[in-house]
């Protein structure tokens, strides 16, 4: 019993003014229980010639930082290490200094010297952490070492500092724009790389610094699209949007062919105007399909960037089948687009902020290819779990789904949602029929005259959402709707919503 006073005493006894005090977390457990004096004895620890405490002094130093704690006064301690030569100790100093290199520019300037002999350790990751803390470093005065660094890392041995030196790129650019010509070369080396790890960094880079220079692409284009399938995801997802960009501007549109084959006026005009900016293979293509009305033979290299694609649709990153099915949205041909709508319907079992994202692009692709939706009707019905937002997506697929034959079926849909308790869901379906109706000729009357029975409904955001979509309706034909308007006007007495009198009065 004697032992907790001590510790009371200990614990709240020496400290100076202005001192932060720690551990007074009751949550917090472990090596980080104790009292403000953890951070003296650290810088003991760091100060020693022992590399065991050292390596455990920084091992608690970077657990500190993973779980939020601030540990930047104990960068001139830190700093000191870096040119230890235990190499674990080292790993961890310049895991540190990364993190806070940016902040204790002054400090960090100091040690500039033992950065640049890590720039030359034998071990890659050694080096490589030296270019990451010296990229961190956002002093104008360093950028000629810094870009002399990033030069020699771009001819590393090891793939990984290479990955590293094209990372360093866009933050040096971000520093000073004036080195961009020097960066662009430095890019131009990356590009040819052959191995997986440094593709996806240097094209991020290129995208950041020059994505105006497509011309670095035509010799690497080949290489980029084998090498796609080995990338890391976030390196496909960055690939692929960069691929897709290239290819809309360098090849020529199957879908716009297509047009061109059904419609003589265009033929000539598109033939002369596209044929000089378009590159190898495309001008053969077009001067083949067009004048003899043949089928439309794919330049080969547009047909290597949808083949090497088509297998990353069954990956596990929802981002990548999202890049993927962008990609095939713009460049496929209209018998081939449809692989991309299995794989997006795939992903509405993911999370509901997966959902979300995939429901947007759908909504999008169904308004120019609905067709290639219509055999997942069903996938789109709205479940009573989702989330509002998710629900008034799918009804606008819906929506931009229904045609003359599935329209009795979304509209019994349409029926059951009605009768939902969110509000806001039940109003979005109202318009869905309102754009159904006004769509779709055939069902008009039957969904005017739904929405007339709503108008007994006894909510009055129902009743609001049916007058308005029953004025619009009656706007478009009005000759036609004769009785509709003679049951509406004896209605008129019966239709009771606050703040909707005025545009009840407007639509009678």
């Amino acid at each position: 019993m004697s032992a907790a006073p001590a510790y009371n005493e200990d614990k709240g006894g020496s400290a100076g003014p202005g001192e932060p005090e720690y551990g007074h977390d009751p949550a917090s457990g472990g090596i980080f229980s104790s009292d403000y004096k953890r951070h003296d004895d650290l810088k003991a620890m760091l100060d020693t010639n022992k590399d065991s405490l050292k390596l455990e002094a920084m091992k608690r130093i970077v657990a500190m930082i993973a779980r939020g704690k601030n540990a930047s006064d104990l960068f001139p301690a830190v700093v000191k290490n870096v040119a230890c030569k235990n190499i674990e100790v080292k790993k961890l100093v310049y895991v540190y200094l990364v993190r806070y290199a940016e902040e204790q520019q002054d400090l960090a300037l100091l040690s500039i010297s033992t950065f640049q002999r890590g720039l030359k350790d034998p071990n890659q990751l050694i080096r490589a952490s030296a270019l990451r803390v010296l990229s961190s470093i956002r002093v104008p005065i360093i950028v000629p070492i810094m870009m002399l660094a990033i030069k020699e890392a771009a001819s590393d041995m090891s793939p990984y500092v290479r990955k590293t030196a094209a990372h360093a790129i866009p933050k040096l650019y971000s520093l000073d724009s004036d080195q961009k010509d020097q960066l662009i070369e430095v890019i131009e080396k990356l590009l040819a790389d052959k191995t997986t790890l440094v593709a996806g960094s240097v094209v991020m880079a290129f995208e950041e610094v020059c994505p105006e220079r497509i011309d670095l692409i035509h010799k690497n284009y080949r290489k980029l699209c084998n090498l796609l399938i080995d990338v890391e995801e976030w390196g496909q997802v960055v690939i692929i949007s960069m691929l897709t960009r290239y290819a809309r501007t360098q090849f020529l549109s199957p879908t716009q062919n297509e047009s061109l084959l059904e419609e003589n006026s265009e033929k000539a005009f598109y033939g002369s105007e596209e044929d000089e900016a378009k590159g190898p293979g495309s001008e053969e293509a077009a001067s083949t399909a067009l004048p003899a009305r043949k089928p439309y033979v794919m330049d080969p290299d547009h047909r290597l960037l949808l083949r090497n694609t088509k297998p990353l649709l069954q990956s596990r990153s929802a981002a990548v089948v999202m890049a993927v099915a962008q990609l095939y949205f713009h460049l496929a041909p209209k018998a081939e687009v449809g692989v991309i709508a299995k794989a997006l319907v795939r992903l509405l079992r993911s999370h509901s902020e997966v959902q979300y994202v995939v429901l947007q692009n759908v909504a999008t692709m169904s308004i120019k290819r609905r067709g290639m939706f219509e055999p997942y009707l069903k996938s789109f019905y709205i479940r009573s779990t989702d989330p509002t937002q998710i629900k008034i997506l799918k009804l606008e697929v819906l929506t931009n789904l229904a045609n003359e034959t599935n329209i009795p079926t979304v509209l019994r849909e349409f029926q059951t949602y009605i009768r939902s308790m969110d509000k806001d869901f039940v109003a979005a379906t109202i318009q869905a029929i309102g754009r159904c109706a006004t769509n779709i000729g055939r069902v008009r009357d039957t969904c005017l005259n739904g929405l007339v029975q709503l108008l007994s409904n006894r909510d009055e955001l129902v009743v609001a959402e049916s007058v308005v979509v029953i004025k619009k309706l009656l706007q478009m034909q009005p000759a036609q709707h004769g009785e509709i308007i003679k049951h509406l006007a004896k209605l008129t007495d019966n239709i009771q919503v606050f703040g909707w009198e005025k545009g009840k009065d407007e639509t009678m």
